[in-house]
């Protein structure tokens, strides 16, 4: 699929500048082993900038908990913290929204640089940072003192091994770095499904593809009902990226206790460090606790006394594109942007913004469809107050609260569960998003007309759908529809297997608890696949293998396969290993081998077969059933578990890296699930071993009956130190499902956090 042969050469040109392309580079030996204890010795303790004294508690797995006596020391302990723990993360990220990777790695990223810099992820910062309530700048502000301050006494000998590695140069931060990394964090996925699209070069292709994935997505399962003035969207085009996250929210008419209990379980890159860090805050306007996007100063996802929220991407369209074509050259806004370029002469390029956004054609990287001048329309380049909305969340009591506060947010488009401890839930659509006419839904691209009545009436939270206390008594989000309204919400949503799957296991019990949601998050029963193997033993029930005894067997392990992705399963890797074989072959026969290669690697894979199978004769699908057992039966893989081919690898982002990269690889484990499972484990369509490179990646879970009640863990750790005793060191708790507790109650945190460091105002 060509969108995921954009990813992969992305990663790789995004790594190649971690080699440093100099023999001290690879020379860089890796950090000495350091203890947890020698860790939090290294955080400075005297003569800090802080208003009053202050505490933060640690426990063995070096998560802090920050208790400060006013709102400024916690956010500056904040800054601190992340700094600590993530500093390398923190520098590499602040680069890569700027579009300042060549400065590391060398003129074989100068492409990536252009895409990201036209893009301009902060081009809307400094209207947002203008435009924020006081106290939310100065908590902003406060949260990059500290980044800045624990920098300044951090010795240059002492920083983190990437840096020392990529001989970067230290710059302090500012609030506006924070806002654009955030706006990073904020890319919209709608964008791999525009580019998969695009890419396509024959327009009849392009065309086939998209009407097959408009014709899938009419089917839909969506999160909740609309109001019964809610009609059903028409007209749906699903995407061949691979989203997935999971959020739930059970009511307390369906839990053990009568509070509500909310699981979350994002699903993003396999890489070390996590993408999240896991933290607990106590001070005068705010107690929670929860998980942290590495420099950004807010809960994500989280619990405090009251409440409990998490989300998915809604998948919302927060962009269209334009065609500017036509426009005279008057109107474009043009700007020089030089290319401070590592072991090359800087370079300069100019980048031309459009009234209706940046015109991303210019860069060689973005297919044009045909060459045609392409602007991105993108909510992101709006003002909004995301910083605010969080903050206002983590300090909400109630519905009504957590409603409000996402009035200012409006990218990534947001499905934000809401639970509370006198049992009630609720859904958001956080999100600013245009209201689009129904025509919109027939257009990949805009003439500048259309543009301008697409986006003439912009929607937020408060005038979106919002669901609360439904009849069922859950509410559950894995990235599909979340409801039908008359206007466009979106249309490149997945396939919607795992909110099926999802409603499935939580209308199986009438009273749910911490242990039912561990199981749900580790769930690998996938409906499609399953549905597949069962439609094929039908069509092919009066097979006669007596002279074929070995596609007998592969036969009977696929028509009594139980539909699970588990990682001992060797029904599962002789499904996948049939198909692998069967899939191409049907989809020759049928005349769709064109689609078949745009998606053969997604979610979607099992449902086209399914489709095909209908209108396909029987007699033709039997003989390609036994072409397939044939070659699979010659391959002699008998016995072979899916664990065996499908792995996960504890993988720091240098490994990818040519001649150091092994050292780079800290364990490599059997995995389960595949690309539809709750437990999603995006894989290529192979039984060649492989590495998931997406899914489950941090999970949650809280309990809103008991305020310690609150379970996080992550795939690898929270310490972003290469070697430091706590890189990894939840890999075997994720492994197992067992969560580490984050308590709200001061009882629990003193007997969680036992370690404590006195934190003490300068004289």
């Amino acid at each position: 699929m060509r969108a995921q042969q954009f990813h992969r050469l992305a990663l790789l040109l995004a790594l190649v500048w971690l080699t440093g392309a100099s023999g001290c580079a690879l020379l860089t030996p890796l950090p000495a082993s350091s203890t947890t204890d020698e860790r939090i010795a290294a955080f400075p303790t005297d003569n800090l900038p802080l208003e009053k004294p202050a505490t933060i508690r640690w426990n063995a797995y070096q998560i802090p908990y920050v208790e400060a006596a006013t709102d400024d020391d916690a956010a500056f302990l904040l800054g601190m913290v992340h700094a600590h723990l993530r500093l390398a993360q923190l520098e590499i990220g602040k680069r890569l929204s700027q579009g300042r990777m060549s400065e590391l790695g060398g003129p074989s990223l100068d492409g990536l640089d252009r895409a990201l810099r036209t893009i301009d992820y902060g081009y809307a910062a400094r209207d947002m940072y203008d435009a924020m309530p006081p106290e939310t700048k100065r908590w902003l502000s406060r949260f990059v003192d500290g980044i800045n301050y624990y920098k300044k006494r951090l010795s240059p000998h002492k920083y983190p091994h990437e840096l020392s590695l990529l001989a970067m140069k230290t710059e302090p931060w500012t609030v506006l770095d924070v806002l654009t990394l955030g706006r990073l964090a904020s890319t919209d996925v709608n964008w791999i499904s525009y580019y998969s699209l695009l890419a396509i070069p024959d327009k009849a292709e392009r065309d086939k593809v998209r009407q097959y994935l408009v014709d899938v997505g009419l089917a839909g399962a969506v999160s909740f009902a609309a109001d019964d003035d809610g009609v059903e969207a028409t007209e749906v085009i699903l995407s061949n990226a691979k989203p997935g996250s999971n959020s739930v929210a059970v009511s307390g008419k369906h839990t053990k206790t009568g509070a509500a209990l909310m699981a979350n379980d994002p699903h993003l890159g396999l890489l070390l460090p996590n993408f999240w860090l896991i933290a607990g805050l106590d001070c005068p306007s705010l107690h929670a606790v929860g998980l942290m996007p590495p420099g950004l100063p807010v809960f994500a996802i989280g619990r405090n006394e009251h409440i409990a929220w998490g989300g998915t991407n809604m998948r919302a369209l927060s962009s269209d594109l334009v065609d500017v074509g036509s426009l005279p050259d008057a109107v474009f806004v043009k700007e020089r942007s030089t290319l401070g370029t590592r072991f090359w002469v800087d370079d300069e390029f100019t980048i031309r913004r459009s009234p209706y956004g940046p015109v991303i054609t210019d860069v060689d990287e973005v297919p044009s469809a045909g060459g045609q001048t392409l602007a991105l329309r993108w909510m992101g380049h709006r003002p909004s107050d995301e910083v605010t909305a969080f903050l206002d969340v983590a300090r909400a009591s109630n519905w009504e609260e957590f409603h409000d506060a996402f009035k200012t947010f409006a990218v990534p488009a947001q499905n934000m569960l809401y639970a509370d401890d006198a049992g009630n839930i609720g859904l958001v659509l956080a999100a600013h998003l245009p209201e689009r006419p129904a025509w919109h839904a027939s257009k990949l691209i805009l003439t500048p007309d259309e543009a301008d009545e697409a986006w003439s009436t912009i929607l937020d939270s408060s005038e979106l759908p919002t669901s609360y206390n439904p009849d069922e008594g859950f509410l559950a989000s894995a990235n599909n529809r979340p409801t039908q309204t008359s206007y466009q919400i979106g249309y490149f949503f997945p396939p919607d297997l795992r909110i099926r799957r999802l409603k499935e296991l939580l209308s199986a019990r009438e009273a749910h608890d911490v242990e039912s949601m561990v199981a749900l998050q580790r769930d690998v029963y996938s409906i499609e696949s399953h549905t597949l193997a069962q439609r094929l033993a039908q069509i092919n029930e009066e097979a006669d293998f007596s002279a074929a005894p070995r596609s007998g067997a592969l036969w009977d392990a696929i028509t009594h396969w139980n539909g699970r992705y588990d990682a001992d399963s060797t029904a599962a890797f002789v499904f996948e290993s049939f198909l692998v074989e069967f899939a191409p072959r049907l989809s020759q026969a049928a005349g769709e081998a064109d689609v078949f290669e745009e998606i053969k690697g997604s979610a979607h894979l099992r449902g086209f077969l399914l489709k095909l199978l209908e209108r396909t004769d029987p007699a033709t699908v039997r003989a390609l059933i036994a072409e397939s057992l044939e070659a699979v039966a010659a391959t002699g893989t008998d016995g072979t578990a899916w664990g065996d081919v499908h792995r996960i690898e504890a993988r720091h982002m240098l490994a990818s890296v040519p001649v150091i990269g092994s050292r780079y690889v800290f364990g490599d484990y059997p995995a389960g699930g595949s690309q539809e499972t709750v437990m999603k484990r995006a894989h290529p369509l192979t039984v060649e071993r492989h590495r998931t490179t997406y899914g489950s990646q941090a999970r949650h879970i809280s309990d809103l009956s008991d305020p310690d009640a609150n379970y996080f863990v992550l795939f690898g750790g929270e310490d972003g130190w290469i070697n430091s005793a706590n890189f990894t060191d939840q890999i075997p708790l994720w492994r197992s499902s067992t969560y580490i507790r984050m308590p709200l109650s001061k009882n629990g945190r003193d007997a969680e956090f036992p370690l404590a460091i006195s934190l003490q105002p300068g004289g």
